[in-house]
């Protein structure tokens, strides 16, 4: 007895804490707020495979982590007024602004991205960066770990030897603490001078933009805000990010009024999500407007995996009589993604909403009209992982001209579509199991 009463005890209090640790993790998930989906796929992992669940929750499940000790990102700035917008729809318009702006800039540039590409318009764009570093100017950049994985070394040494600065955010190797690896920023916003705004959904890589007309080029689409209070949200949003990729702020500069461009009458809001906010304010303002919506809802996206909520939100729109119609690409570049939307654009045809199959290429604008009272650009899709998981940056357009600016480029995608799917055939099981990844996609 002396023999095996040890390993008892020993075997006894390990299962306790096991179920212990297994019942505090179920209340964690429990308490989370997450899609049914993830919820559920959770839940039965952490039942099943303890062992193996537990220490991956840890590692890639919690999803929200509000910056408030630093007062980051976790207040929404309000819609600001007096502001001019221009809708870029090609990516060389886009191009061209983009390095008119950079070149021009005379106090700072403040730029995060998704992808830099390894490529012509990657390079040219470190390039100018450098330049303007080298001229004096205060260049701060934020790179994706993943996104950036082929070029991060090469602009921060470029850009770095010209005086300007670079972080990575969200290294693969970092602490725990800090994040998890699985919450990407795919935010593409850039500041120049404290005034202009330039953000949408494009990447700094060629298949976005470039100097030169590429018929490979994916379609996409940004704009270019003037308004210095609108500049100053967007600044402190990349200041929070700033931070929290480690780097020292800025010192206040003094700004001449008199240099300041004419403004507008366009009223636009900054708009962050991701894990530094407490609510899922894209998510939550989408919803809003398409339950609001009274005539029209029309919307591109690359890649459309929602939640239930919002795919019920739309049927309903349609089936109430609002005119509701989706732009997609015949095919995107990610062919799981696209076996997850199948069950869900047939729910959306059965209900009445007019499907619009982009056939053309790859479409990467992410882009919403309701009515004519809201519309927004910016980089989340309309997908899960965009709106629950990434960091994420939209501009809310709260007027006329700006919305019939978005509005005219999504019904000249819609003028090029098609409305029958040419190639997709019905896979019940494959498309049932894209849609228990739909979360992560």
């Amino acid at each position: 007895m002396s023999h095996w009463l040890p390993h008892y005890l020993l075997s006894h209090a390990l299962s306790v804490a096991a179920t212990l640790t297994s019942l505090v993790m179920l209340v964690r998930v429990f308490a989370s707020r997450r899609t049914p989906q993830s919820t559920f796929a959770w839940l039965l992992a952490i039942v099943f495979m303890p062992v193996v669940a537990i220490p991956l929750y840890l590692l890639l499940g919690s999803r929200k982590f509000p910056r408030k000790a630093k007062g980051g990102a976790g207040k929404l700035p309000p819609p600001r007024k007096g502001n001019t917008f221009e809708l870029l729809p090609t990516g060389e318009a886009a191009y061209a602004v983009l390095m008119e702006q950079i070149r021009g800039a005379q106090r700072s540039i403040d730029l995060t991205i998704f992808i830099l590409g390894s490529d012509a318009t990657g390079d040219a764009v470190v390039d100018a960066l450098a330049e303007r570093a080298s001229k004096g100017v205060s260049v701060r950049v934020i790179l994706d770990a993943v996104g950036c994985t082929g070029s991060h070394r090469h602009a921060t040494r470029v850009i770095g030897a010209a005086g300007g600065a670079v972080h990575t955010f969200m290294p693969l190797g970092h602490s725990p603490l800090r994040g998890r690896t699985n919450l990407r920023s795919h935010r593409k916003l850039i500041v120049f001078d404290g005034e202009r705004v330039f953000a949408g959904g494009m990447n700094l890589a060629n298949e976005y933009m470039g100097s030169a007309p590429d018929a490979s080029r994916w379609r996409d689409v940004a704009a270019i805000v003037r308004g210095r209070e609108l500049a100053a949200d967007a600044t402190a949003l990349f200041e929070s990010d700033w931070a929290f990729c480690g780097g020292e702020p800025r010192a206040p500069t003094k700004v001449d009024v008199k240099t300041e461009e004419p403004a507008g009458d366009a009223i636009i809001q900054v708009v962050p999500s991701g894990p530094d906010m407490v609510t899922d304010t894209v998510y939550d303002a989408l919803l809003t407007a398409i339950f609001g919506a009274r005539e029209r809802i029309v919307l591109v996206t690359p890649y459309y995996v929602p939640d239930d909520m919002l795919q019920h939100a739309l049927v309903l729109a349609a089936r109430r009589g609002v005119r509701t119609e989706v732009v997609v690409p015949a095919r995107s570049n990610h062919r799981l993604t696209d076996m997850a939307r199948r069950a869900m654009l047939r729910e959306l045809g059965a209900a009445g909403v007019r499907l619009h199959y982009y056939p053309k290429g790859m479409v990467h604008a992410k882009a919403m009209v309701t009515d004519d009272s809201f519309a927004y650009i910016g980089s989340p899709n309309f997908d899960m992982r965009s709106l629950f998981l990434n960091y994420e940056n939209a501009l809310f357009l709260l007027s006329p001209e700006p919305i019939g600016q978005v509005r005219a480029f999504i019904d000249g995608l819609i003028a090029e579509s098609i409305t029958e799917h040419p190639y997709e055939r019905e896979h019940w099981v494959l498309e049932q199991l894209a849609r228990l990844l739909a979360p992560e996609l």
